[in-house]
């Protein structure tokens, strides 16, 4: 075979791998704009909009709380397959200026999407807390909100699918895992495809059960106040 023809054979080779890596690559963003759409019928004028990756935010109106659902890729990992995150923030002004709190469950140092890790002042786990937490707050009078929502961090933080809880004057929110992707293709693609990725109805109601119970012993804490 001549040189010309063994050139034009590996471009070839070249040209065709491209092609079908940009094509799983728009077949991967197709999925993901799926990804919440069996909850956003659910919204009082929901509002979604995606980033250039196909990752979708959904902002509305739902069981009386203004929510907001965030999909967070997280591919910054080496001894584990990368996860997909969903955060669920309850927007709803809270009366602890400088006394936010959160508590991270198995810190990895590598949560770049984590509160906690923006809060500078450390507390130790209360006892009825799971050992391998990270808790941190805005200020010292953080501890008082702590105390707060201890009863409902023992309870969410039971879920090994949580990740983070927080809560700050803007409202309360959960991290939690909504699916693991393959360590095949993050090697190959630089992506992951978390193919099969669904918020259902149900999962959400559960979250939002669980905020609205952060939020009840929050107003209770200060009101006592």
């Amino acid at each position: 075979m001549s040189l010309e023809l063994v050139f034009a054979a590996s471009a070839a080779g070249t040209a065709a791998v491209t092609w079908l890596a940009h094509r799983e690559r728009q077949t991967i963003r197709s999925r993901r704009r799926l990804i919440l759409d069996p909850v956003v019928s659910l919204f009082d004028n929901p509002h979604v909009t995606a980033d250039g990756a196909g990752i979708p935010k959904l902002e509305g109106r739902y069981c009386g709380l203004d929510l907001k659902l965030d999909l967070i890729p997280d591919t910054m990992t080496i001894k584990r397959l990368p996860q997909l995150w969903l955060s669920v923030t309850a927007i709803q002004p809270m009366p602890i200026a400088d006394a936010g709190i959160a508590i991270l469950i198995r810190p990895s140092g590598a949560d770049f999407y984590s509160l906690t890790e923006k809060m500078s002042e450390r507390f130790d786990p209360p006892p009825s807390l799971p050992w391998e937490i990270l808790v941190r707050g805005e200020t010292a009078s953080s501890a008082a909100t702590l105390a707060a929502i201890t009863p409902d961090a023992a309870r969410i933080l039971a879920d090994p699918k949580v990740k983070e809880i927080a809560a700050t004057k803007r409202g309360v929110r959960i991290v939690t895992q909504i699916a693991e992707g393959k360590r095949g293709q993050h090697l190959l693609l630089r992506q992951c495809d978390f193919e099969g990725a669904e918020l259902f109805p149900e999962r959400l109601d559960a979250l939002v059960a669980d905020l609205q119970r952060m939020l009840a012993s929050l107003a209770m804490h200060a009101a006592g106040a």
